[in-house]
């Protein structure tokens, strides 16, 4: 399993026989085997995670499978991907899916979770391999905003994240975002401490990659930091 980090919350993951790209949103991607089967995913609609400029990879690659979360469909509709040079026989093939669903294409198995900004969280299984990416799935945390929200916020986090307890993934990839301020771990420290992950990805870091150091000097993450990479 190769994994390239791309930009902000956009990686690619290569395995034997196929290859997935979650949120592309901008940056050089790898070059890939051409017989293998590229799978894109996008999680929501938020430009920094969708990017219509990656159909392009038809242009260099025979086999290319989209899935994109429903709400990508509902904001952007067929008119929008036509005008960018998604013809319709192509934008019928995009699988569009919903929250909390579970998806079957060839050998691999989708299933989603709710997300608590727009869209999904994806979880693919491919060639015995559990890949979670969190797209906006995370716990937002803001002192600016009333308690009471934040509050709401950090028990819908928790009830998605509690579907996936004690689950194993042996990649994820995982909201650490330091414009929360020092709230900036919560939802990541969470996820790390009620799933089973071996290896974990930080993203959605704006640039700012100093907040991976932080979190792995911090107490809190004494039990999973050397499982953190980039």
């Amino acid at each position: 399993m190769n994994i390239t980090y791309v930009e902000h919350s956009c990686f690619s993951v290569e395995l034997d026989k196929v290859v997935l790209i979650f949120d592309y949103f901008k940056g050089q991607l790898p070059d890939f085997e051409p017989e293998k089967t590229i799978y894109v995913f996008s999680s929501h609609n938020h430009h920094d995670h969708f990017n219509i400029d990656i159909f392009q990879l038809l242009n260099k690659y025979p086999n290319v499978v989209y899935i994109f979360s429903k709400d990508i469909k509902k904001k952007f509709g067929r008119k929008f991907f036509n005008t960018h040079g998604v013809v319709d026989e192509v934008y019928e093939k995009i699988e569009f899916i919903d929250i909390n669903k579970t998806l079957e294409i060839s050998d691999l198995k989708i299933e989603t979770l709710n997300s608590t900004d727009e869209g999904v969280a994806f979880i693919v299984t491919a060639e015995d391999k559990t890949i979670y990416h969190a797209g906006d799935l995370n716990l937002w945390w803001w002192n600016v905003r009333d308690q009471k929200d934040n509050e709401s916020a950090r028990e819908r986090f928790e009830e998605e994240i509690n579907k996936i307890k004690n689950r194993h993934f042996d990649a994820a990839f995982v909201v650490l975002d330091p414009r929360q301020g020092d709230e900036f771990y919560l939802g990541f420290d969470y996820f790390m401490k009620n799933t089973n992950t071996d290896k974990v990805f930080p993203m959605h870091f704006w640039g700012d990659s100093s907040v991976i150091e932080r979190l792995k000097e911090m107490k809190c993450s004494e039990d999973y930091r050397n499982k953190i990479f980039l």
